[in-house]
């Protein structure tokens, strides 16, 4: 047997509610990308996860996937290939780079909640600043519907396109941009900035 395989073998010595934890894992990661345990209905089955990461990386495998970890974040998150993988749009981009550099900032403020928070009309405003464009009422719904549904947000409003809004910011945000595309996006933010304004004169 391949020795990466071998943890399947440990599939059987898991308990009946173990192995219902293991399926909804399987579940949550494939349905929804990311398990993160500052989620508190989810710290149960990250702790889980992390036990038997050994198993849950066999049997990834065999889908021709893996997991990818930060246990300093507290995130586990899926990586699918092919049709697995998750497309977005040019505006759902431009969100996550925003997102991901508001995330940066914020995690040096001293909070008393469990992730970082801004309003809508304050992301709005900083995609607006960073991407040059504006994000219309339509767009910026369906952006934060998309990022909400991926795990890589929380937005705590009744209407999306409430400027008072809260979004929570969720870790899996810097496990999906890593500090170099970052700096790359950054460098092509200002490059466009540049032209635009050349354009302009």
């Amino acid at each position: 047997m391949n020795r990466d395989l071998d943890a399947l073998t440990k599939i059987q010595k898991l308990s009946s509610d173990e192995f219902e934890r293991f399926k909804l894992a399987v579940r949550t990661l494939t349905s929804k990308t990311f398990i993160i345990r500052g989620i508190d209905k989810e710290r149960e089955l990250y702790g889980f996860t992390i036990r038997n990461i050994d198993l849950f990386d066999a049997w990834f495998s065999c889908m021709d996937a893996s997991l990818v970890r930060d246990e300093n974040l507290g995130v586990i998150a899926f990586r699918g290939s092919g049709k697995n993988r998750l497309f977005f749009s040019r505006e759902e981009i431009c969100a996550v780079l925003v997102l991901r550099l508001i995330y940066e900032d914020k995690k040096l403020e001293v909070t008393l909640t469990a992730f970082p928070i801004i309003t809508i009309v304050d992301f709005q405003q900083k995609y607006n600043a960073i991407t040059g464009d504006e994000i219309k009422k339509t767009a910026l719904i369906n952006v934060l519907r998309r990022l909400s549904s991926c795990k890589l947000i929380s937005v705590d409003a009744h209407d999306y396109s409430d400027p008072e809004g809260i979004i929570k910011l969720y870790p899996s945000i810097p496990l999906s941009i890593g500090r170099d595309v970052l700096d790359e996006a950054i460098v092509l933010l200002a490059n466009k900035e540049t032209i635009d304004e050349e354009e302009n004169l």
